[in-house]
């Protein structure tokens, strides 16, 4: 499933949660890539680069980058045989590109026309997720990918990859069958119509790494200026609205906003041997330095997905 150029994180989430709808899928497969960015290839991402480029200078440029040597801490220079350099500037496209080739045409060109059923997927990054219409399809593409994937010096994280019974006919169990993409968990949930919808919330380890991420800075910034801390607490808070807060997401943004709150109070009441806030006073804190209370930031917009 293409979500396109120019687009994020947030557009691919939606296009799935689109397709998962209103589409004919029950099997998913949720696969992650051992240590991906440090065992590309640098032999086949070049062969790679040579299809589409035909620039011998800057083929050659691209080639010592990759082979760029790495100071490590103790002063020793690495010089690494695979990966791309971290940090690098064009690190994320070379690292698509890689994929692009190991997955995506593959699905589209090998695997797609050997399905009984429907099948798509959804890749941003090294995050995807594919969505069969049939088992027996996603058990085939579920035991080839390992294979695939070695053949380019990758390896698949046998923890986080797996055959997931994902239907709006089996929503009803006690024991729903959630899997995560992006930093989100999709699931399905009956509305008050009765009407079986995908739906998709913050997937808890992202919640809990996100509020323990917020805590660690207010711990290290309570010896700041109230102007500067309450601009910097902001900050956290707009960033973290502007990704998680999609529709059907309200309670766990509303939950997010209140952790990191009551931790806000919390240390700034430690900055003298006093008390410096109780709510009471906290909140009109809150209101004259503008804290943000969470707000949707997805816009209703028309799904043209391109299905691969």
């Amino acid at each position: 499933m293409d979500t396109g150029l120019g687009k994020g994180a947030k557009d691919a989430v939606s296009d799935l949660v689109f397709q998962l709808q209103y589409g004919q899928f029950g099997y998913i497969v949720e696969a992650d890539v051992k240590s991906y960015f440090d065992s590309i290839c640098h032999d086949k991402l070049i062969a790679m680069l040579g299809n589409r480029i035909n620039d011998r200078s800057f083929m050659r440029l691209i080639t010592k980058w990759l082979k760029a040597g790495i100071l490590e801490p103790d002063g020793y220079v690495k010089h690494p045989v695979t990966g791309t350099p971290q940090g690098g500037i064009v690190s994320p496209v070379l690292s698509n590109l890689y994929l692009h080739v190991v997955l995506d045409e593959w699905f589209q060109d090998v695997v797609k026309p050997r399905m009984k059923g429907r099948a798509i997927m959804c890749r941003y990054a090294d995050d995807w997720v594919c969505a069969f219409q049939y088992r027996d399809d996603a058990r085939r593409f579920y035991n080839v990918v390992p294979k695939r994937l070695g053949r380019f010096n990758l390896e698949v994280e046998p923890s986080k990859t797996k055959i997931i019974r994902f239907s709006r006919f089996h929503s009803s169990r006690k024991r729903n069958r959630t899997f995560t993409f992006l930093g989100f968990e999709f699931y399905w949930f009956k509305d008050r119509k009765g009407i079986v919808r995908a739906k998709r919330r913050t997937a808890p380890a992202k919640q809990r790494v996100a509020i323990q991420r917020v805590r660690a800075w207010l711990k290290a910034s309570r010896h700041l200026p109230k102007k500067q801390f309450f601009k910097g607490l902001k900050r956290k808070l707009i960033g973290h609205y502007n990704y998680y807060y999609v529709r059907g997401n309200s309670r766990a943004v509303w939950s997010f906003y209140c952790e990191v709150i009551k931790d806000a109070k919390k240390w700034l009441n430690r900055r003298s041997q006093r008390k410096s806030y109780t709510w009471e006073k906290f909140k009109r804190v809150l209101e004259y330095t503008k804290i943000p209370v969470p707000k949707p930031t997805e816009k209703r917009r028309l799904h043209q997905c391109a299905l691969r």
